[in-house]
């Protein structure tokens, strides 16, 4: 260029074209990326305050996965914790049932004496628990103690022993006692159950065990079987309520869920096992009264209250991380926003700046050959 004149007309109408191409290039490349500020040198503040802003954002939304498996992680325990509940509200009835089977089942012992000279003075029989003596002397008897009279008759016998049963509270079963003739029927009071052994005696008497109530010892076996599986199956859902290998129905289990910042949150776990609620493995001393029964009903009323506490603990957890991770996502967008208003480029001003620069590069195209117009005209003079 510096070996070539140009006349100044022409070189002021070439430095407006090539300004011109410049400013083409920079708006072509603006609506190409869709951003005003590519580079660190198109302007600096606005570039690395973008860069901070999408960092930012960029950590935030990393956590987002770990958020998202920690919600189901917790939704997995409360459906666990659902399904025990039922478990549960299903022992409860099966032990409400066996209190009326139990009712239904009152067994009775038949005692018959045989003759006056199969008990002696000193003979004895265990009723209940507690110990009956045979005296010879109508003084040595005296009402509610545990001595009976051996009478004229095996008759009259058989019905003091009857009053001695009737006037005393037998330390382990209370028992009742009626008298026909010389046999003498053995049962329980309410809320408890006699059986085979609870009646015992040392002279030549006979006895029969018996069931009042048919099958009802069996429907009584079946209850506390039930009850045992039951059981059982608390157990398994339990060891089955993990979610990608975390289960927070296993004490030692906790769980931290990081927000970002090093802020955190830990979802305590607890023991979901049967051991773990205080309940029986199996029927309290098989049932067998409705005292016992009683025992479990309330262990399981207290059970359901635990895991009422532990589910509402659970859902407080649950609001705060789906709180955290909507937070997550909104602040990110605001991030992400703020960053695209610093560098990204107006497409619409974009294109009004291409189409008038298009129209100044062909105006200054035309100046420039107009300019060259005088250099021609010396030309003419030669032709």
């Amino acid at each position: 260029m510096g070996d070539i004149s140009l006349t100044s007309g022409m070189r002021s109408n070439l430095l407006s074209l090539q300004s011109t191409v410049k400013l083409l290039d920079r708006t072509q490349e603006r609506l190409a990326t869709g951003k005003k500020v590519n580079s660190a040198l198109d302007n600096p503040t606005n570039f690395f305050t973008a860069q901070s802003h999408t960092s930012r954002a960029n950590d935030l939304l990393s956590f987002k996965d770990a958020i998202s498996e920690a919600i189901q992680t917790v939704k997995a325990a409360d459906a666990a914790i659902t399904g025990i509940k039922t478990l549960i509200e299903s022992a409860k009835a099966l032990a409400e049932d066996a209190k009326g089977v139990l009712n239904e089942s009152a067994y009775s012992q038949s005692l018959t004496i045989d003759s006056i000279a199969s008990l002696a003075g000193g003979s004895t029989i265990s009723i209940g628990g507690d110990t009956f003596t045979a005296v010879t002397s109508v003084g040595s008897q005296t009402l509610g103690d545990q001595n009976f009279y051996i009478g004229a008759t095996a008759a009259d016998t058989a019905a003091n022993l009857a009053a001695a049963i009737n006037s005393n509270v037998e330390s382990t079963k209370d028992m009742n006692a009626a008298v026909a003739g010389v046999t003498i029927t053995v049962t329980a009071v309410s809320g408890t159950s006699l059986e085979d052994g609870d009646v015992a005696f040392d002279a030549a008497l006979s006895s029969v065990f018996s069931e009042s109530s048919i099958g009802s010892g069996t429907e009584l076996a079946d209850k506390v079987a039930q009850y045992a599986e039951t059981m059982n199956q608390l157990n398994d859902l339990r060891s089955d309520a993990f979610y990608k290998g975390k289960n927070l129905l296993t004490a030692s289990d906790n769980m931290t869920v990081r927000f970002g910042n090093n802020h955190t949150l830990v979802v305590d776990a607890f023991d979901g096992t049967v051991s773990g609620l205080s309940l029986n493995a199996t029927a309290n001393v098989g049932w067998n009264s409705e005292t016992n029964i009683q025992v479990d009903i309330d262990k399981l009323n207290t059970a359901l209250d635990t895991l009422k506490v532990k589910s509402s603990a659970l859902s407080s957890n649950l609001s705060i991380i789906q709180m955290r991770s909507d937070w997550i996502s909104s602040v990110s967008n605001i991030l992400q926003t703020g960053a695209d208003n610093l560098v990204n480029a107006d497409t619409n001003e974009e294109g009004a700046n291409m189409l008038m620069l298009q129209t100044r590069q062909s105006l200054s195209t035309s100046a420039l050959s107009m300019s060259a117009q005088s250099a021609q005209s010396v030309l003419k003079l030669f032709q």
